[in-house]
């Protein structure tokens, strides 16, 4: 079965990670397919979650703030399944899918080419801290976030909204 193949079980894909913002590359151009017109992906194969359904410490996040810092990541990511890649690519079903496979997304050598074959929590810790230090080489075009807490808030919301 290939990377890009694989079907993860709840537990796996709780542990996540999102892809999530920071899968930096470009957008497939227009030719290859429409950005606003993508074939609409699968439903995600799990329910969404609630914040009790979360392992410690995302269980304590405060969404809101999460949704907030999260404002950030809007321009270049997108969270509606029906919407296609933007700068980044889409992170609806981040969660349910291989790392770097995102329809209609070119990723950067680094993370295609990354032997990562799901986000988790503590890899999306570590990649929102400061991307460029993370992964070099990728095209993420983003600072970071340095505070703690605003990444488990954002890694939270990740968590939930994405599924929906």
């Amino acid at each position: 079965m290939t990377r890009r193949n694989m079907h993860l079980s709840g537990a796996v894909m709780i542990a996540l990670a999102l892809a999530a913002c920071g899968e930096g590359g470009s957008p497939t151009p227009a030719a290859e397919t429409t950005q606003t017109q993508a074939a609409e992906p699968p439903a995600p194969t799990v329910p969404a979650l609630t914040l009790s359904d979360l392992p410690a410490p995302y269980n304590e996040a405060d969404l809101e703030r999460g949704k907030a810092v999260f404002a950030k990541c809007r321009n270049c990511h997108s969270l509606v399944a029906a919407e296609g890649a933007r700068v980044g690519p889409n992170l609806h079903g981040v969660f349910e899918r291989p790392t770097a496979s995102a329809e209609g997304f070119r990723y950067s050598p680094a993370l295609a080419e990354w032997p990562e074959e799901t986000w988790r929590p503590d890899l999306l810790e570590q990649w929102l801290e400061k991307p460029k230090d993370f992964l070099p080489g990728s095209s993420m075009f983003f600072n970071g976030i340095d505070d703690a807490d605003d990444r488990r808030d954002v890694i939270a919301f990740l968590l939930i909204e994405t599924r929906r």
